[in-house]
């Protein structure tokens, strides 16, 4: 997978990284309320999709958001934007807290904010042209004086994502996966926003196509400076497009790093079984690799824990938690060292 610079990987960390930060998530917690009953409902439990998120992101960032199918990433995505309405926490963005905003002003902000969908074809009505549908942000916000301008700006946009614009009369069902995701990427950039989440934008695709889109991806944020969240479960993916990379694990962040710390210098088991499963295109090397493997399935959401989240399967805990110090008490995401940028939560991470 080649990005535009040629090397495979962002062309360099953001030079306003050391500024203020475009957006802070500060623990951001999402419950879904569990109900019996069919006249009568009550709460019975809930689900912690999110349970104390917090990451910041800078002007042309990208935050790169991996874990397991179930971890919380689509719905941590979804809470920052406030397309579901946070159950505590904060979302500071333009020095406004999103949580707190309604109607007309929240309206105002999502401009500058949006979202790249999973499923390129699911989130694109099929009733509709191209040309419908890129307008229809361009309408919503009064972006086009005229008939004739509007027909500029979404061919504009057509051929900003690579597409020819003589194709915006033809319907969603009449494109491959990857051009309707292109489609997507046009719509998101319709509002010229400053951050935009992608929500497992390649993974519905073929490798070859995965690689034009990141590409693509990469190309638009030198361009325009965009600040990308891009949240996948294939950390291998993340790898090429990300500045700064998050480890979710059961709508906990675990492990948060610089792109190459997060793969040279892992600290959580859970990152480091999530690396070994990344094949190497190298067979001695691949049979000779040791592998962290995790033991039974991702526990239940529902379930309130006091200790760590991971103990139940982690290998680590059974060989040096003699105590049982993950059992009873939570790790808190720290530093590795003083002033470092590489956290973690795990109690025993600097052993080997």
């Amino acid at each position: 997978m080649t990005a535009p610079n040629g090397h495979g990987s962002p062309s360099s960390t953001p030079a306003s990284q050391a500024g203020d930060p475009l957006l802070e998530v500060m623990d951001l917690h999402m419950h879904f309320p569990v109900h019996e009953g069919i006249v009568f409902q009550r709460e019975v439990s809930r689900v912690r999709a999110v349970n104390g998120v917090s990451f910041d992101l800078r002007p042309g960032e990208t935050l790169g958001l991996v874990g397991e199918s179930g971890c919380g990433k689509s719905t941590t995505a979804r809470a920052v934007l406030q397309l579901h309405r946070p159950t505590a926490g904060r979302v500071i963005f333009g020095n406004q807290d999103l949580c707190q905003l309604q109607g007309p002003e929240l309206r105002a902000v999502r401009r500058d904010l949006q979202m790249i969908f999973q499923d390129p074809y699911a989130s694109l009505d099929p009733r509709w042209t191209v040309a419908s549908i890129i307008a229809e942000p361009l309408r919503n916000y009064g972006l086009a004086k005229s008939g004739h301008e509007l027909r500029e700006q979404i061919s504009e946009l057509m051929l900003t994502v690579g597409l020819n614009p003589s194709f915006i009369g033809r319907y969603p069902h009449e494109f491959s996966g990857g051009q309707r995701q292109r489609i997507g990427v046009a719509r998101a950039l319709a509002l010229e926003p400053k951050v935009i989440f992608c929500d497992e934008p390649v993974s519905a695709l073929d490798v070859s196509v995965q690689a034009q889109i990141v590409n693509l991806l990469q190309e638009l944020q030198s361009r325009l400076g965009l600040a990308y969240v891009f949240i996948a479960h294939d950390i291998a993916v993340v790898r090429h497009l990300s500045h700064r990379v998050a480890v979710m694990y059961l709508g906990r962040i675990v492990e948060i790093a610089d792109r190459d710390a997060i793969y040279s210098e892992t600290r959580h088991p859970y990152s480091k079984a999530l690396l070994g499963a990344v094949p190497i295109p190298d067979p001695p090397l691949e049979r000779a690799r040791e592998r962290v493997l995790l033991e039974g399935s991702l526990p239940s959401p529902k379930d309130e824990r006091q200790g760590c989240d991971f103990a139940s399967r982690c290998p680590l805990r059974k060989r040096v938690d003699s105590d049982d110090r993950c059992r009873s008490e939570r790790p808190k995401l720290l530093p590795i060292a003083k002033d470092s940028s590489h956290k973690v939560a795990c109690h025993y991470h600097d052993q080997d």
